[in-house]
C-alpha cells in the first residue's frame, strides 16, 4: 500500500529549496520532538511530540474528543462556526472555558481559508477523512493534516468514539482517560443487553429520528446513521430503517404511514418537543401522529458535545435513550447518573441547573 507523508511548513520550505522526492521521507523519520501514527485513511503522519496549537475543521465533534482525551482545550486554537456554537451553549465552555479562545475565522462560506488558518500556526489540523478537496489543499500548503473518519460498518454506536479516543491517546500520550471512557460505554452497554434480553421484537417501541426539520423539511435519518445504531444498541425499531438510507427529505404521509411511538429530535436542528406537540409548523399536522399524541416527543441532550454524535459523554446517551426507550425497565436518575460521570470523568462537579441545561439544550445550539 502505498503511503503518504503530511509534512510540515519548515519541511515544505527545504524541499522547496531543492530537495528531491526520494528525500522526502528521510526528513520526515520521526525523532526525539515527533512521533508518527496512521490516522483513519490510512496514512503515516508524522506530528510533534508536544501539541501547542491544534485545530479542527469539519470533523465537529473532535474537539469533545480531544478534551475527554487530554483533559485540556488549551491546545485547540481553532474550531469550526458550528462547533463553536455547539461548545458556547455546552457545559465544556463552564469546565474548560478556554474552549471559548478558539478562532473560527479560517473557515469562509463553508472552506478552509488557508491564510487566515496559517495565522493560526497550527501544528497539526483535524479534517473529516471525506474531504478529500480540503486535504489536498491543505497538503499542498504544507500544513500537517490528521485525518479521521465519521463512517463505520458497525452497528456500535460507540465504534466512531472509541477509535478516535484510541487515536489522540497515541497522538497525545494520554491512554488512561481514553480506556476508562471506552470501559464505561461497555460496562453500559452491557447493562442494557441484559435489562432488555427477554424483550421480543413485538414489544419494542418504534422509533423515528428527526435529523432536520423546518417548516420546509422534514428530513429523517435511516440506516447507515448514527440514530440507527443508537436505536439498535438501546432497543427500539427504526420506523425508517425499510424505506431509507442515510438521510432523506419525507412528507407528513410518510410520517402518519410509519406513526412512530418515540420522536427522538437530533441538535442539528432548532425544533423542540413542544413545536410538534403545539402544531407550530403551518404547513404540517403533527397532531396525528401517535409520538405526539403520548409526549413521547425528545430532544437529544448536549452535555460536553452534542448526544447524537460521536462525544465524550457517549456512555450517557446509551442510558437516556435506553430509559427513554423502557421507562419501565431503567428506573435510574438520569441527572444522578450525569452528575456522577462528570464527577468522575470529568472531574467536575454539576448543579441541578447544568443537568438541566444538558438535557433540555436550547434551540440556539442548533444555530450556526
Amino acid at each position: 500500500m502505498k503511503r503518504k507523508f503530511i509534512i510540515s511548513t519548515a519541511s515544505l520550505l527545504f524541499l522547496l529549496a531543492g530537495c528531491s522526492d526520494s528525500d522526502t521521507s528521510k526528513n520526515l523519520e520521526p525523532t526525539k520532538e515527533s512521533k508518527l501514527i496512521v490516522d483513519e485513511l490510512d496514512r503515516e503522519v508524522t506530528i510533534p511530540s508536544k501539541l501547542d496549537s491544534v485545530v479542527m475543521g469539519s470533523i465537529l465533534p473532535y474537539f469533545s474528543t480531544w478534551y475527554i482525551a487530554t483533559n485540556s482545550t488549551d491546545e485547540i486554537t481553532g474550531i469550526h462556526p458550528n462547533s463553536y456554537n455547539a461548545a458556547s451553549h455546552s457545559i465544556l465552555k463552564d469546565i474548560s472555558p478556554s474552549i471559548l479562545d478558539a478562532k473560527t475565522n479560517f473557515i469562509e462560506n463553508g472552506e478552509v481559508n488557508i491564510e487566515q488558518l496559517m495565522s493560526l500556526n497550527p501544528q497539526v489540523y483535524f479534517e473529516i477523512a471525506n474531504q478529500e478537496k480540503t486535504i489536498n489543499k491543505l497538503e499542498e500548503s504544507g500544513i500537517t493534516t490528521v485525518a479521521l473518519d465519521t463512517n463505520t460498518t458497525s452497528l456500535n454506536p460507540l465504534d466512531t468514539l472509541n477509535r478516535w479516543l484510541k487515536l489522540t491517546g497515541e497522538i497525545t500520550g494520554t491512554t488512561d482517560r481514553p480506556n476508562e471512557i471506552i470501559k464505561e460505554g461497555e460496562e453500559n452497554q452491557k447493562m442494557i443487553n441484559e435489562t432488555l434480553a427477554d424483550v421480543g421484537d413485538k414489544e419494542k417501541p418504534r422509533v423515528m429520528v428527526l435529523q432536520y426539520h423546518s417548516n420546509g423539511e422534514i428530513s429523517v435519518a435511516g440506516t447507515g446513521m448514527h440514530g440507527n445504531r443508537w436505536l439498535d444498541a438501546t432497543g427500539g425499531i427504526d420506523v425508517a430503517a425499510k424505506d431509507i438510507e442515510g438521510i432523506k427529505a419525507v412528507n407528513m404521509e410518510q410520517i402518519y404511514k410509519w406513526n412512530p411511538d418515540i420522536i427522538y429530535i437530533t441538535n442539528f436542528t432548532e425544533t423542540q418537543p413542544d413545536d410538534l406537540y403545539n402544531n407550530t409548523f403551518s404547513s404540517q399536522d403533527w397532531s396525528q401522529v401517535k409520538a405526539v399524541q403520548d409526549k413521547k416527543v425528545y430532544k437529544m441532550p448536549l452535555g460536553i458535545y452534542r448526544w447524537y454524535p460521536p462525544s465524550g459523554d457517549a456512555p450517557l446517551m446509551l442510558k437516556w435513550m435506553a430509559q427513554h426507550n423502557y421507562p419501565d425497565r431503567f428506573d435510574y436518575d438520569m441527572g444522578e447518573e450525569i452528575k456522577d460521570y462528570y464527577s468522575r470523568f470529568y472531574d467536575y462537579k454539576l448543579n441541578d441547573e447544568q443537568v438541566q441545561q444538558i438535557l433540555n439544550p436550547p434551540s440556539e445550539a442548533a444555530k450556526y
